[in-house]
């Protein structure tokens, strides 16, 4: 097979436009490269394929994940490693990792990719994005690097020759594990930087509300816990923490791992069924309440998830999610939850005179 459509064609288009599939070859698309493949951990996290993963930076410049999904038959990781998934059809080739592996192993300068499953395990090395042989089996075969019957490690070498700084930021890392294991709640993570002896365990089983409580921690609130919700439509899922503090406030927004800066439909849709809770508890019209007023000391995480083909953005990068229909949905869904919320809660009467709008005066 030749072409771009050929495994060899794939490498090379990848590997002449990193830009396309990472960004740039900058900081963003080198760290782009390592959230291409925590972004399948977090689809395998979502299908209950996945329990566990590990990070780990080397003191060589490598990146290496570790991840107890699902693994691809022995006799397929050459495949995978080229890309064949990038010209199956999707309803044969469903595998979460297909696009995100070949990617990374193309803008490596080496690469090895290990394979476990029952107690066997096998190996595969490449160059420039390239397999160097076929996959052999290790005997006697390593432990695991984390406690499973199965799993997959993919260690890459990012390529001088691409990146233009090769060197991974080992804040930025732990930060996008940490945001995994909170937007997968129950997912488990272990991060290490070999370079700097930096080790951390990272679980967070309450989610958005457990990190929120974190992050928070010291500042002064207006009630003492957070309010959570969880809604779900039409295959899409919006959770919602939400706290009121004595300080400036910030909504951080995600559409699965993408931190959606200018927000979207999901947190449009929080703020309508806030609203129409308050005019329902005070008998006054939705108007009368602002989301500008309700934003004040707001420190809240809104996150929607579902299916890649349903998470649609407005404008040329993911800053703003704009599916159709979720504002919506989510407005009808959340409300009455809300309504019976906050009907007895403390924190009701502090929100009702919080977000109404002051009257004008009549001119005289």
């Amino acid at each position: 097979m030749t072409g771009t459509n050929s495994p060899a064609g794939i490498i090379e288009a990848v590997r002449k436009r990193p830009g396309m599939y990472v960004g740039d070859t900058g900081v963003y698309g080198l760290h782009h490269l390592v959230y291409f493949l925590l972004d399948a951990v977090f689809s395998e996290a979502r299908r209950g394929e996945c329990g566990d993963f590990s990070l780990e930076a080397g003191v060589d410049g490598s990146i290496s994940l570790f991840s107890t999904s699902r693994i691809v038959p022995p006799g397929e990781l050459v495949g995978m490693a080229v890309g064949h998934a990038f010209y199956m059809q999707p309803e044969t080739y469903d595998w979460g990792w297909s696009n995100s592996v070949p990617v990374a192993l193309a803008l490596s300068s080496r690469y090895q990719v290990d394979l476990w499953s029952e107690g066997r395990q096998w190996c595969l090395l490449g160059e420039q994005g390239r397999p160097v042989d076929e996959p052999q089996e290790v005997t006697p075969a390593e432990p695991l690097p984390i406690e499973a019957s199965r799993g997959m490690r993919i260690r890459v070498v990012p390529d001088a020759t691409i990146f233009d700084k090769p060197a991974f930021d080992t804040e930025m890392l732990s930060r996008r594990c940490q945001e995994l294991t909170t937007l997968a709640p129950g997912l488990r993570a272990r991060f290490t930087d070999h370079r700097t002896g930096q080790h951390a365990l990272l679980y967070y089983p309450r989610g958005l509300t457990q990190w929120l409580e974190e992050r928070i921690q010291g500042l002064p609130r207006v009630h003492p816990e957070p309010l959570s919700f969880d809604v779900q439509w039409e295959g899409l899922r919006v959770r919602c923490t939400l706290q009121w503090c004595e300080v400036d406030g910030s909504v951080w927004s995600y559409a699965n791992t993408v931190r959606t800066r200018r927000q979207g439909v999901h947190v449009d849709g929080v703020f309508l069924a806030l609203r129409g809770a308050l005019s329902e508890l005070s008998g006054e019209r939705v108007p009368v309440f602002s989301r500008p007023r309700l934003e004040r000391g707001l420190m809240a995480i809104i996150s929607a998830d579902g299916p890649e083909e349903r998470m649609s953005f407005k404008g040329p990068t993911k800053d703003l999610l704009a599916t159709e229909g979720l504002k919506w949905a989510v407005r009808r869904l959340l409300r009455p939850v809300l309504v019976e919320a906050l009907r007895e809660h403390p924190l009701t009467p502090w929100l009702l005179e919080q977000g109404r709008v002051p009257r004008r005066r009549a001119s005289p």
